[in-house]
């Protein structure tokens, strides 16, 4: 049985891409655009929350960790950057026990783009070798709150299917703002708003530190 010592940490976390003009409504057979493989798509960065839920521990500082390209220079620096949070993490899991629960990576659709994104952009920038990159990205645990929240919400789909990140904040937090589609950080980026592509990128990251939390206290024990 996995147990979760005081030292179990919690990364929460958030990336925005930017995707060219021309691809943005380019027929691939995918709801996403992105493709961090391709000449153009641009990580920007994004926002992330570190922390040890059993203490209560923010090993970000500040809370809301923030990396983005006009920051920090360029994309590669952002990815390095991105990668070290990961090492850290890794780092101080090396010592735990067999059964002591790994690491843990949350967010929305986190399994569709961010988490691959990583991983691809490490890759393209041997930010390290390409065993340790897996070992360092890869060999988290990654809870996916759009699947987590499949089985919150009554759908009448024929199949199970992630949820959006506004359904689920519609459920769980129902005093919050709707939030318009992603889509609208490409806009943000054209007109070099990056005061606001990070103000928001950073108020989606606190609405699902806030989800993990609800989810994880909604769902029904175990008989």
């Amino acid at each position: 049985m996995v147990k979760f010592p005081i030292s179990t940490e919690l990364l929460v976390f958030d990336l925005e891409a930017y995707v060219p003009e021309a691809d943005r409504k380019r027929k691939t057979g995918a709801s996403l655009a992105v493709n961090p493989f391709k000449e153009g798509h641009t990580l920007l960065g994004g926002v992330f929350h570190l922390s040890r839920p059993r203490t209560g521990e923010i090993l970000t500082s500040p809370e809301f960790e923030h990396h983005w390209v006009w920051n920090e220079g360029d994309e590669a620096e952002v990815v390095s950057s991105i990668y070290s949070i990961f090492a850290g993490m890794r780092r101080r899991a090396s010592v735990k026990k067999q059964h002591h629960a790994d690491p843990v990576v949350a967010g929305v659709g986190i399994s569709q783009f961010d988490m691959p994104a990583i991983f691809a952009k490490c890759l393209a920038y041997e930010t390290a070798p390409a065993d340790e990159i897996y070992e360092t990205v890869c060999k988290v645990r990654v809870v996916d709150l759009a699947v987590a929240g499949i089985g919150f919400l009554k759908s009448d789909a024929p199949l199970l299917y992630p949820k959006t990140h506004n359904a689920l904040a519609d459920l769980f937090i129902p005093e919050r703002d709707k939030k318009p589609t992603g889509k609208v950080v490409w806009e943000m980026a054209d007109k070099k708003d990056y005061t606001g592509i990070a103000a928001r990128c950073e108020g989606e990251v606190r609405e699902m530190v806030l989800l993990a939390e609800r989810m994880r206290t909604k769902a029904p024990e175990t008989p």
